[in-house]
């Protein structure tokens, strides 16, 4: 029997030790009274503090972040046995404070006692400087771009109503061509600086009791005009009990004209648009269905990206970015939305949001 050579590597180093000094993310480590007892030496530059000064003491005296008198997230780990997540700003010391995320667990031995815990934290000043930046191009698309659109528009509608005196029919034309594409450009700007903003979290959700059957019918009112021209028929199937959710009645409304809007546009006349509502134990489900041509499978996974427009050349113009803002609101609330289709067979969006925040 050939014996088995332990590496002599594993026996020389502890292994844990290891790592922890050498990953390039501030990490310490506390026992159960909140005292360091490791501490890395991305930590240290980041807070300033030397290992050997840092030891020992409570960890809120080295990290000094916002969070730390409060709302103590490995605090919170530590008792919950749940690693959790934050953004916190942290103050070195010399005073400088650093924006961080944090990353906290619990420690425990096999038995399940609690040891202490560990925190791991990364300078994310870079990433907020780019936020701002992303900011600034905002504000430059909302008065630099749109001001000048939304007078433009204004000017041409103006001279299409004879304003500024007779106009000839092969004029009447050409406005009535400006002005409907002036307001379609004044819409896609609008919908990126909706998007923008919700992804900036410019834009938060502003909840309140919001009952489903009520906002999902004023939505497929809305729609009908829409459904009629295209020669579809708007159904609904609503569960018998009243559901209330705690959500954004304008944003919920987004949504559903969104999925609403594109089911009409890519599907065949004479076709059914279906909306159903589920009331789920902690959540409601809803599906709006049509009975278009379906979407190809290497299509699916890129639907709610950012300016994807997808190889359909029937669909309508624009930026790609109405079901990224749809996915970007779901997620806001707590939920969660997918598709399915085939091809031939049509398609259905699915999303669910919680019945309570």
């Amino acid at each position: 029997m050939t014996e088995h050579k332990t590496d002599p590597i594993t026996e020389t180093y502890d292994w844990a030790h290891f790592i922890i000094q050498s990953i390039p993310v501030g990490i310490f480590t506390v026992d159960s009274q909140m005292r360091i007892t490791d501490f890395n030496p991305r930590a240290a530059e980041l807070t300033g503090y030397q290992r050997s000064e840092a030891m020992g003491r409570f960890c809120a005296d080295i990290l000094r972040s916002n969070l730390c008198q409060t709302n103590c997230p490995l605090r919170q780990a530590m008792a919950q046995e749940t690693a959790l997540e934050r953004e916190a700003v942290i103050e070195n010391r010399w005073a400088q404070k650093i924006p961080v995320t944090l990353c906290t667990a619990a420690l425990r031995n096999d038995q399940g006692e609690l040891l202490g815990g560990v925190e791991t934290f990364r300078d994310i000043t870079a990433l907020k400087k780019q936020e701002e930046e992303r900011r600034n191009l905002v504000a430059m698309f909302a008065h630099d771009l749109k001001t000048p659109v939304v007078s433009m528009g204004g000017l041409a509608n103006r001279m299409l109503h004879g304003k500024v005196g007779p106009i000839s029919a092969q004029q009447v034309t050409y406005l009535e061509s400006i002005v409907l594409e002036m307001q379609r450009l004044e819409t896609l700007i609008n919908n990126f600086l909706e998007f923008a903003r919700l992804q900036l979290h410019e834009i938060k959700p502003l909840l309140s009791s919001l009952q489903v059957e009520k906002e999902c019918q004023e939505v497929l009112t809305l729609m009908a005009p829409l459904a009629e021209r295209q020669g579809i028929t708007l159904t609904a199937e609503y569960p018998p009990e009243i559901l209330v959710i705690e959500a954004d009645p304008q944003l919920f409304r987004r949504v559903l004209e969104n999925l609403l809007e594109n089911a009409i546009k890519y599907s065949p006349p004479e076709t059914v648009v279906t909306l159903m509502v589920e009331g789920r134990e902690e959540d409601i489900l809803v599906r709006v269905q049509d009975q278009g041509a379906g979407i190809a499978p290497q299509y699916l996974s890129h639907l709610f990206e950012v300016f994807y427009r997808g190889n359909d050349q029937h669909r309508s113009r624009g930026f790609g970015l109405g079901l990224a803002t749809v996915k970007t609101i779901i997620e806001a609330h707590g939920g969660k939305i997918w598709v399915e289709s085939e091809v031939g067979q049509g398609t259905t969006f699915y999303f669910t949001l919680p019945r309570r925040a």
